[in-house]
């Protein structure tokens, strides 16, 4: 999962570059040239960085619970199966390996065939040779998860992962951690305080993306005042939610 979190550190470093630009266009232009809007581009990236990093994180993490390599996450006690179990694929996606199971004595034989060669089928061998070679086969087809990560890609591109209390819902498919509690131990703040700063950065984004970043208490044209001291600390503090999570997981 570790490219998720180097994806999200590329995509921050844009948005500090897009920061850098507009103070030093800002030095050379005069007052009359307003280039808020490289501000309000950037606050807007910072968000869609902490989006697609969850996205990614998710995704990346159900892939390693399907293939045994990351812990299914605990039964809530309010449940009888966890977020991971309860995720829906379409019987389609599934066919293939449908296929395999109810035909396995070919597809082992078709497997062994193009790894080893028509001569190592011709040739006698007892069992204890046999495991490996089929326990190996076995694991590559688990490993090649193809279908799976098309059908979580499918089902989370439809969802926004900005607001606290969906990223709490996306990380409940991969992880039990009690995730804004742990985030601000690490972070040293509330994590009231931490959800509603998030909440307010999210929500400044919505109205940049949705309303034209318009104030509609003034007149024609007008639009909340923004800086980049403002832009600044937004990005660092989701900088800040996004490395405390990536180290709870």
């Amino acid at each position: 999962m570790q490219s998720a979190l180097n994806q999200f550190r590329i995509s921050i470093q844009r948005v500090r570059d897009l920061i850098a630009l507009h103070n030093s266009v800002k030095a050379q232009a005069t007052a009359a040239l307003d280039i808020s809007d490289i501000l309000r581009s950037a606050l807007v990236l910072s968000v869609s960085a902490l989006d697609y990093y969850i996205h990614e994180v998710v995704t990346l993490g159900m892939l390693e619970i399907h293939r045994g390599t990351r812990p299914e996450p605990a039964v809530p006690r309010n449940s009888t199966q966890s977020s991971f179990s309860r995720f829906q694929v379409s019987l389609g996606s599934a066919r293939e390996d449908r296929k395999i199971a109810i035909d396995i004595a070919s597809w082992i034989e078709s497997e062994i065939q193009q790894s080893y060669g028509d001569d190592f089928l011709q040739q006698s061998h007892n069992i204890s040779h046999l495991i490996p070679v089929i326990s190996n086969s076995i694991l590559n087809q688990l490993n090649n998860t193809s279908w799976l990560e098309a059908e979580i890609r499918e089902t989370l591109s439809y969802k926004s992962f900005q607001e606290p209390e969906k990223i709490a819902e996306a990380m409940r498919y991969i992880s039990t951690a009690k995730l804004w509690l742990e985030v601000a131990n690490k972070i040293g703040k509330p994590d009231k305080e931490i959800k509603q700063q998030l909440k307010l950065i999210v929500d400044r984004r919505n109205k940049i993306a949705h309303e034209a970043d318009i104030d509609p208490t003034f007149s024609l044209g007008n639009r909340w005042d923004i800086d980049e001291s403002m832009v600044n600390d937004a990005v660092d503090f989701i900088e800040q939610v996004v490395e405390s999570i990536h180290r709870i997981l």
